[in-house]
Formats: C-alpha cells, sequence, structure tokens
C-alpha cells in the first residue's frame, strides 16, 4: 500500500528506485563500506516506506543521520578532494530516498540522478564507461517518463520512447561537442586516490617486478610522419632518480641552484634545450596516456615538448603542470641523434656522484678494482657488464628479498634480479669510481599494432636502467638488462620469462597472457583499437585538435565559415525537432484497421474537414454522414447517394472485408470521396 503522500503509482517508483540503483552503481568502486551500509539501509527502509510496512523518518531522524554521515565523510577523508565531495553528494543523494513525499521529490531526485551518472567520468572515460553511463541515462530517462503515465508501458515500449529522446539530441551533441570552445577539465584538484599501478619517484629492489605483473595500458604512440625501424624496442624514460641510500633510489626534487627546475613550453626560451645537440631529422609523435596520478609524462631520449602545460626538465624528461589524473594527449618529436649535456657543471657533477651513508664495502671494492683494471668510462661499462655474465647472474621475476646491504648481497650472494637490481648496481658501482651516474625508470618494448599504426606500452613493458655520463658525449644509456636477458630487450618480457613461467602469473583470465592463440589475440586487438579511436577521438580531442579542425574549415568555407557553422547548428536543432514531430505522428496513426475501418475513418475526416462538428455528431452512422455531406455538397447528390448504397452493400453483402476484390472497391470509394472535395 502506498502512502498517500506519495502520488506516484507504484510502476513508476519501482522505476524510479532502479534509477537510483543504477546510478549508485556506477560509484561503488569510490565509495567507503560505510556509506554502502548506508546506499542499503535506504533502499530498504524506502521499500518498506512504499509497502506500508515502515513510516517515513522524522526530523530527528533525519538530524541524526545527517550528523553521523558528516562525522564518517571527515574520518574518511582527511583532505578536499574530488573524491571527497562525490562522495558527500552521494550521501545527499541516497538521504534523499527516505524523504521523498511528493512528486515534487522524485523529480529533484531524478534530476540529480544525471548529474551523478555524469560524475562518474571525473574516474573514468573509457569506451565502457561511456556505454555504462549511457544504460543508466536511458533507466533514468524511463524513470521520468513513467511519472506521466497513467497506466504502465511494456518495457520494449519504455526503452524505445526514452532511446528515440537521447537520439534526437545526438544532432544536437555532435554540434556542441565538436565547435564548443574546449576548457580545461574543472577537476584539476586531487581526485583523492592514488595510482593503482605505474611506476614512481622511488624505487627498491624488487619494485618493477611486482609491476609488472599488471596487464593495464600505460600509454599509446602514434608516429605522425614516418616510423622508426623497430618502435617496439625503444626506451620511453619516465624519470631520472639520482639519489640512494645505498638499498634502493629515489627522485631529488631539490636542485641546490637558483632558478625553476622545469622550462615550460612557450613561456621562454629552454635552458635546458641549450644543452641538447641534435643532429638529423626528427620523429614527431602523438601519446595518448592513461591516467598515473604523477606529473611525468613518458617520451624517448631527447624528446622536446610541443604542448601548452607540458615543459622540459633539467635531466631531459617531460612533465605536465600537475598530476595526470584522466587521459591524456601530448605531442613531441624524437630526434634521430641527440648528445645530452656533453659538460656538466659542478652543482651537476655533486647531484650526480651522491654516495650514500650506509655504504655496501664490497660493491665499492669491486668498483675500485675494476675503475683501476680499465682507467676510462667506457672501459669501467663493459667490464662491470662482463662481470655480470661471467657471475652467471639471472634475470628473473622472482627476486629474493635483499637487506639493508642490497648491492653487497646482490652482486657477491644472490645474483638474482630484475631490472631494476642491475641497474641501480650499475650506477652506485660508477659513482664509487667517480664516474656520474644514475637510474631512469620508464618502459621499454610494447606491442606494435602493424594495420592500426601505433604502439601499446602497458605496465608489464615498466623498466629501469642506467644512464652514465661520458666526458665530451654526454649521457649515454647503459642497460644492464640487454647483456643479461637480450630477449627482454629485443622480444618483450614474455618471451624472456617463457621458461621461468612467471609472465602475469597472478593473472590468469588476462588475453595478454594468450598471446599465441591466434583468434583471441586478434580479438584482443581488435579492441584494443577500438579503445584506441575512443581515445584518440572523444578523450583526447582537446584545444589543439579543436584548433586544427578550425582552421580546415576555415581553408574549405573561407569568410562562410560561421555562415556554415551556423547552418549546421539550426539543422542539428530542426533534425530533432523533425524527429521528435514524426515519432509523435507515427504514434498516433490508425493502425492494423480494416478496409471498412479505414473506409469509416476518412468517411469522418471528409465531414470534419466539411465543417461537421465531430464532438455533437460523434454517434451518427455511416449513412448519417452521407446526409450531412449531401446537404454540404448539394450538386453532388446524385453522387453521394450512389455512393452511400455501394457501402451498404459492400458492407453486408457475403464477402469477406479482407478479400482483395471487396478491398478494392473500398479504394475506388475513397478515391471518388476525395474528388468530391477537390471539385467543390
Amino acid at each position: 500500500m502506498i502512502t498517500k503522500e506519495f502520488q506516484l503509482p507504484v510502476f513508476a517508483l519501482r522505476w524510479l528506485l532502479l534509477a537510483q540503483a543504477g546510478t549508485l552503481l556506477l560509484h561503488v568502486s569510490i565509495m567507503p563500506i560505510w556509506l554502502i551500509a548506508l546506499v542499503c539501509l535506504c533502499f530498504s527502509w524506502r521499500w518498506r516506506i512504499i509497502a506500508g510496512r515502515l513510516k517515513a523518518p522524522g526530523n530527528w531522524t533525519k538530524a541524526g543521520l545527517a550528523l553521523v554521515t558528516s562525522v564518517l565523510l571527515l574520518t574518511s577523508f582527511d583532505k578536499i578532494t574530488v573524491a571527497g565531495a562525490v562522495n558527500l553528494l552521494l550521501v545527499a543523494y541516497t538521504l534523499k530516498l527516505i524523504e521523498m513525499h511528493s512528486s515534487r521529490d522524485a523529480y529533484i531526485s531524478l534530476f540529480l540522478s544525471f548529474l551523478v551518472a555524469g560524475l562518474f567520468f571525473l574516474f573514468h572515460t573509457s569506451i565502457l564507461s561511456a556505454v555504462l553511463v549511457l544504460l543508466v541515462v536511458v533507466v533514468i530517462t524511463i524513470a521520468l517518463i513513467s511519472i506521466h503515465l497513467a497506466k504502465p508501458l511494456t518495457v520494449p515500449q519504455l526503452i524505445k520512447q526514452a532511446s528515440s529522446y537521447w537520439l534526437a539530441a545526438v544532432p544536437v551533441m555532435l554540434v556542441l561537442f565538436v565547435f564548443f570552445p574546449r576548457m580545461p577539465p574543472l577537476w584539476s584538484i586531487d581526485v583523492g586516490q592514488s595510482a593503482t599501478t605505474g611506476i614512481s619517484d622511488e624505487m627498491n629492489p624488487g619494485d618493477i617486478a611486482s609491476l609488472s605483473q599488471s596487464d593495464k595500458l600505460a600509454f599509446r604512440v602514434r608516429f605522425l610522419d614516418e616510423v622508426p625501424s623497430n618502435p617496439s624496442s625503444m626506451y620511453w624514460r619516465g624519470i631520472v632518480l639520482d639519489f640512494t641510500d645505498g638499498r634502493g633510489w629515489k627522485h631529488l626534487k631539490s636542485v641546490n641552484y637558483s632558478g625553476e627546475p622545469v622550462d615550460w613550453y612557450g613561456k621562454r626560451a629552454s635552458r635546458w634545450q641549450n644543452h641538447l645537440e641534435v643532429s638529423g631529422e626528427s620523429y614527431p609523435y602523438e601519446v595518448i596516456m592513461e591516467a598515473s596520478n604523477q606529473p611525468w609524462l613518458f617520451s624517448l631520449d631527447g624528446s622536446l615538448p610541443e604542448n601548452p602545460q607540458v615543459g622540459l626538465t633539467q635531466d631531459f624528461t617531460l612533465q605536465y603542470e600537475r598530476p595526470v589524473r584522466q587521459t591524456l594527449r601530448y605531442l613531441s618529436s624524437v630526434p634521430v641523434d641527440v648528445t645530452r649535456e656533453p659538460e656538466l657543471f659542478r652543482w651537476r657533477l655533486d647531484r650526480e656522484l651522491q654516495l650514500p651513508e650506509n655504504e655496501n664495502p664490497q660493491t665499492r671494492q669491486l668498483a675500485i678494482d675494476t675503475w683501476q683494471s680499465t682507467g676510462t668510462v667506457q672501459g669501467f661499462v663493459n667490464e662491470t657488464l662482463k662481470y655480470f655474465v661471467d657471475q652467471g647472474f639471472v634475470y628473473t621475476l622472482r627476486p629474493p628479498s635483499l637487506g639493508q646491504r642490497a648491492n653487497d648481497q646482490f652482486l657477491f650472494e644472490t645474483k638474482q634480479g630484475f631490472c631494476a637490481h642491475f641497474a641501480g648496481a650499475l650506477a652506485l658501482m660508477a659513482r664509487y669510481a667517480g664516474i656520474p651516474a644514475r637510474v631512469v625508470v620508464g618502459y621499454q618494448g610494447g606491442e606494435w599494432n602493424e594495420e592500426a599504426g601505433y604502439l601499446s606500452v602497458r605496465q608489464y613493458d615498466a623498466h629501469a636502467w642506467t644512464e652514465v655520463w661520458y666526458p665530451n658525449q654526454g649521457w649515454q644509456r647503459i642497460d644492464p638488462t640487454s647483456v643479461i636477458s637480450p630477449d627482454r630487450v629485443e622480444l618483450g618480457l614474455q618471451a624472456a620469462m617463457q621458461e621461468e613461467g612467471s609472465f602475469l602469473q597472478d593473472s590468469f583470465l588476462s588475453p595478454h597472457k594468450y598471446q599465441g592463440i591466434n583468434w583471441l589475440n586478434a580479438t584482443r586487438q581488435y579492441l584494443d583499437w577500438v579503445s584506441y579511436q575512443w581515445d584518440l577521438s572523444v578523450v583526447g580531442y582537446d584545444s589543439g585538435k579543436q584548433k586544427g579542425i578550425w582552421s580546415q574549415l576555415a581553408g574549405y568555407w573561407g569568410r562562410n565559415i560561421w555562415l556554415a557553422i551556423a547552418g549546421m547548428v539550426v539543422i542539428a536543432i530542426l533534425l530533432p525537432v523533425t524527429i521528435v514531430a514524426f515519432n509523435y505522428w507515427w504514434g498516433r496513426r490508425p493502425k492494423n484497421l480494416t478496409a471498412r475501418a479505414q473506409f469509416e475513418s476518412k468517411l469522418k475526416t471528409m465531414a470534419v474537414i466539411s465543417g461537421v462538428d465531430i464532438q455533437q455528431n460523434n454517434n451518427k452512422t455511416p449513412r448519417e454522414y452521407f446526409n450531412v455531406l449531401k446537404t454540404i455538397y448539394a450538386d453532388k447528390v446524385d453522387q453521394i447517394d450512389w455512393l452511400s448504397k455501394q457501402y451498404e452493400v459492400l458492407n453486408y453483402n457475403s464477402l469477406n472485408a479482407d478479400d482483395p476484390v471487396h478491398y478494392r472497391h473500398w479504394r475506388y470509394l475513397r478515391k471518388v470521396l476525395v474528388g468530391i472535395k477537390t471539385k467543390k
């Protein structure tokens, strides 16, 4: 039994609850456990109110719930974040369930549902996310339609009606999406979530090995002109780690010199670019990067920024002006030949030669002995790499745990490690020998899609290598993994770990684990291509792309560009109106009428056109309608009498009303009847 206060029918209330449930389900991943419990409580309470088993909560109860949820929100989010603000709205939206008393409350709740559903895009921007939001929006629209119905419609009818409204809005949506000025996102503050996967500004032994068990996408790359040879073997620099405590490495943010550490694109001539000696042609490329919640971007050696809000750091990596919290598109270019920082300033030497207080004495002695026996940077590097090979070091995703003096244990005891172990050991040995060195973390390799022409780089492509400084030659990349496990660099992690069987060992259902199954691999690549097109055309549609479209249109239409755009806007507005009008007419047209019913309907229509008041003459028989027409068309009395007699003969003879011959008679009579009106 429904409460008297609430004037909505039961079927509308059910759709209302379903719409709210679907909207809240979108945000389950960011809800605290207590909020999920509150949602369940409020839905149960509302259902019992509808059934007449409970009363709506009083003012004291609502005030108590508001106070408790406020305290829980403050304890769950210790700072102002987008996630915290969204959860605040979710709490209010949930509590609205148990205080709805009228149709007005239902309208408010459903209009809020559209807003809450749209907030899902603050955290997820994939094509699957868009499909989920679209489905929820259709359910919300059905709930709005149901509020206005006196009796329920079938589910297919409701879906058809709701879908038609949204399809009619598509032209306007497309015009606004393409031509409305693109603004930076309003949610650039902290979303309150840390990246679940991705490289960080600290590296301890085993960190990247753990990261390599994830198949999540890191970024995609498309080369805009010529594609370099073997793009799948490239090294994508993310962040430079230049401070070590003897066990791990981290990025030193303090530079110990006057000036900003980043030169931002377009603001002034880059100081750091002056330390790059570039020769040969360059390869421009476009990166679509997934959210990482970190500011650093990924680029090839010597790449320069070509986007606003992107800068070049003092260690020649690209950095965004804020943490990347949504899919980001940026452009860059890489020269064929580049020399990075052929000369080092004093402060740079001090920074790149820093040594830990907690020493690894065995590593230190090995480094000194190696330097004394070689005397050159290249000789030292070659001898160290030879040491790794001669001593039988093993490349593995299951390295043993190490203590505080991790390098001593790794180099002289376990001799088993992942890329981070080898890169960190080489950099520390070089510094003990007086050679500037550092660790770089990023990604190496990726999957090249030959048909679509882009490179997909995933978390299991995460990699670490060493950069060593050569006098007059600058920083050179040295990858110890390439000599320990060449397959890792040339063929990828899966091939390198085939014998060990540790590739994605915790992800049994990952399609990337079964790349040898052709049909499954082809399906996976196709879905990846669809996702890439979505990121490229929709998520990555920024002000830069919009300006490109404006330039193309200006070149095609010239001075008439504004007239052409105005025409498209008018068409986009009129088209939905036309679709809705046609849908209204189509729904009201006579359906499945027999020939007799069609004729009688036409007869009544002719009477209306001739001035007969149907409201006062609604119960007239066809003969009486014919008599009315005779008074109007006095010069056609004989013809109308003939029509009346033919109607009576055909209506009461033995022929079936759906007989083809019979149907032709009716068509003839309708034709004659229309002819009378035409000749008036």
